[in-house]
C-alpha cells in the first residue's frame, strides 16, 4: 500500500506519504489561507521523498473537517481528483479524530478528552470523547464550553489557546502548533484501510461546524 494523506482543514494543514514498507514522509505547515496553491507541491515533495511519483499512490486519506470553509474543500477535490480517474480507495477522517488520535490511550471512564478546533467567531467546535459509544459535541463560547467541562476532563486541539486562560494548565494536552500531525490520519487510514473500510466518493463531503453562510442576492428594483 502507498498511501497519501491530507489535510487542509484549517490554517494548520499537513501532507504524509508511506510507502509500501512502512516508510514515512509528513510535512506540516501554516498556511496564509493559499492551500490551493501549497498543497499540491508539498504533495509531490512528500511523494518525492518517499522515491513515489503521484502514479504510484494506491490509496488516499484526506481530512473531512470541520474547518475553513474553502480550506476544507481543498484537501477533499485534490483526493478526488486523484483517486476517481484510477478508482482508488478513499477515506475521510473526521478532524476532530486526528486531534484525538495521538490522546486516545488517555481517555478513561472518568477522564473524557475534548478535542477543540477554531469555529470562526471566537467560538469552539468540540467532540466529547469517552468510552461511550455516544459523544456529544458543540459550539460554544469560550467561558461556555469551560463551564461544561467535567472536573477530570482534558482538552486536546488547535482552539486550546482559546480557552487556556480559562481552564487549569494541567488538564491540557500537549497543544504546541502543529497540533494534528500528518501521522495521525496515516495510522488512522492504515487501520481502517487494512481493515477493508473506505468511504464512496460520493460520501466525502466537507463537514462544517455550522452551514456556511452565504449572503442573500440583492434584489434589483
Amino acid at each position: 500500500m502507498n498511501l497519501l494523506a491530507v489535510d487542509t482543514s484549517t490554517r494548520l494543514a499537513g501532507v504524509g506519504a508511506m510507502d509500501s514498507a512502512g516508510n514515512r514522509a509528513t510535512h506540516s505547515w501554516r498556511s496564509a489561507q493559499n492551500h490551493g496553491r501549497e498543497l499540491m507541491p508539498t504533495i509531490i515533495r512528500s511523494l518525492s521523498d518517499l522515491s513515489l511519483a503521484a502514479t504510484d499512490i494506491t490509496h488516499i486519506a484526506v481530512a473531512l473537517g470541520p474547518g475553513g470553509f474553502s480550506a476544507v474543500r481543498v484537501g477533499i477535490s485534490a483526493a478526488l481528483g486523484l483517486a476517481v480517474s484510477k478508482q482508488l480507495p478513499t477515506l475521510g477522517v473526521p478532524t476532530h479524530d486526528l486531534e484525538v488520535e495521538p490522546h486516545t490511550s488517555m481517555i478513561e471512564p472518568d477522564r473524557p478528552v475534548y478535542s477543540l478546533i477554531p469555529a470562526g467567531r471566537n467560538e469552539i467546535s468540540w467532540i466529547r470523547h469517552s468510552v461511550e459509544v455516544d459523544q456529544s459535541s458543540g459550539i460554544h463560547a469560550p467561558d461556555e464550553l469551560a463551564a461544561l467541562l467535567e472536573p477530570g476532563a482534558l482538552l486536546c486541539g488547535e482552539a486550546c489557546d482559546l480557552i487556556a486562560g480559562l481552564v487549569d494548565q494541567t488538564r491540557f494536552l500537549d497543544h504546541k502548533p502543529p497540533t494534528r500531525d500528518p501521522d495521525a490520519l496515516l495510522n488512522i487510514a492504515s487501520r481502517k484501510f487494512d481493515s477493508g473500510i473506505s468511504t464512496p466518493y460520493a460520501q466525502l463531503r466537507p463537514i462544517y461546524a455550522r452551514p456556511p453562510s452565504i449572503s442573500k442576492p440583492k434584489t434589483i428594483k
